[in-house]
């Protein structure tokens, strides 16, 4: 059994009792709080199945419980947006930075920020639509197929670290690692790489912060760029499809499916980008700093690599990439005693859910034995279980395979190293992990 760092633990614990919730600390994406947000869930659990944060008017979801309650009735608790209130002000900031632009790029901007309206921020029938489409793309065997190919990426990408062995772990393996396979699944060229990392950045940057109107603008214009690009790629498969991704969506009028729209299309995309890449990318720096903190189970997945499967389970769990969606009531309702109106946002935290007591034995502590693995919510639950979860557990799997096969040595550079957080209360990963690491 592995016990967790202390600051990931509540205050309560010890003390026979929970403070009062208080959601202000990560709405405002305090550094402290966004970098541990359990003992800010611990209350949450406590105070009961529903708490009511009024100064944010959020109807908060916490206990494992509950959590699969909502995510089973999405025609009450609809998809429409699961990025939550942030996102609608991000919008409402970026139309007014572009009141006195062409409405071509606004509407282009409206539809790479709010994915396209398709298959995560989708309801029934179009999100089953969606998933049925998506889903010959992304099948376990489908992505096996990728396998080898990954795998190749991942040693070119550790053999390209510094020759001193000092690397910054997200920056040269976490987010390439990711887009390399995501490239092979799209066969579009790997050297866009640094692109699909800029272009995952600007199409998350409203998820859970807060943006001024130079920073809006500033994404918006790369945006663009992400726009221009896949629009194009599109139009090739058009003329000349083949067996990727994108010529499988190209395809689906062909397929008996109603005909996707060009906005339909690049919503997918923006989701594969924006979702695909980045949650990935934080799975592996998150479990790697796991690891470099845990010297014996970094030991033991050295010496039995069929045990890394089991590890990133519970790293998923123990520190999940999505913290929370969000979802909207469609009518007034009750759940657990409380009424939700209609109209009313509810966070549906994951996070919270994969540490509740009476689910999960000692929640607190990293325990890769633990039964039940896969019960976690990190890909979430129900119809919106994330559909890209073989392609992130193969990618993840392949990294860790590669990079402990690759090396003798992985640690810290700084032992007194405290991660930098992302400013967002949803999206939950690292900006750096400076590790060393010595070859094999």
């Amino acid at each position: 059994m592995l016990t967790t760092p202390p600051d990931s633990r509540t205050d309560a614990e010890g003390a026979g009792a929970c403070p009062a919730p208080d959601l202000r600390p990560l709405f405002a994406c305090e550094q402290d709080a966004i970098r541990c947000p359990y003992p800010h869930y611990a209350p949450l659990r406590a105070a009961g199945p529903v708490w009511y944060d009024a100064e944010h008017d959020v109807y908060v979801v916490s206990r494992y419980e509950d959590i699969e309650r909502v995510n089973t009735q999405p025609r009450l608790y609809s998809n429409r947006n699961p990025m939550g209130p942030t996102v609608l002000a991000a919008i409402s900031g970026m139309q007014r930075v572009l009141a006195g632009l062409e409405p071509e790029l606004a509407a282009r901007a409206g539809v790479v920020m709010t994915r396209g309206g398709v298959l995560f921020l989708a309801d029934p029938p179009a999100h089953t639509r969606h998933r049925q489409i998506l889903n010959r793309a992304l099948t376990p065997t489908a992505v096996g197929r990728l396998e080898e190919a990954i795998r190749g990426a991942c040693r070119e990408l550790v053999d390209a670290f510094p020759t001193d062995g000092r690397v910054d772990l997200v920056a040269a393996y976490a987010t390439p690692a990711p887009i390399r396979a995501l490239a092979l699944l799209l066969d579009v060229p790997s050297a866009r790489g640094a692109d699909f990392a800029r272009w995952a950045n600007a199409i998350n940057a409203s998820i859970g912060a807060n943006m001024t109107d130079a920073q809006i603008l500033a994404t918006i214009r790369v945006q663009m760029e992400f726009w221009e690009f896949f629009e194009q790629e599109l139009e090739r498969r058009g003329a000349a499809p083949g067996h990727d991704l994108l010529s499988t969506l190209v395809a689906a009028a062909r397929d008996g499916d109603p005909p996707l729209t060009r906005d339909e299309m690049v919503g997918f995309c923006s989701q594969l980008i924006g979702a695909g890449a980045d949650t990935t990318t934080k799975l592996i720096s998150s479990a790697m700093l796991q690891l470099c903190s845990r010297p014996a189970l970094l030991a033991r997945l050295r010496a039995r690599p069929a045990d890394i499967p089991a590890f990133l389970e519970e790293s998923l769990r123990y520190d999940a990439p999505v913290q929370g969606l969000f979802r909207v009531a469609t009518a007034d309702t009750e759940l657990g005693g409380v009424r939700i109106p209609a109209g009313a946002h509810v966070w549906v935290l994951y996070g919270s859910g994969n540490r509740d007591e009476s689910v999960y034995a000692a929640p607190d502590d990293l325990d890769p034995d633990r039964p039940g693995l896969r019960s976690h919510l990190a890909f979430g639950y129900g119809p919106h279980f994330c559909i890209g979860a073989p392609l992130a557990r193969a990618v993840a799997r392949i990294a860790f395979e590669v990079l402990l096969e690759r090396s003798s040595v992985i640690a810290l550079q700084d032992p007194a190293f405290v991660p930098v957080y992302e400013p967002s209360y949803v999206m939950h990963g690292m900006r750096t992990l400076p590790v060393r690491v010595e070859r094999a």
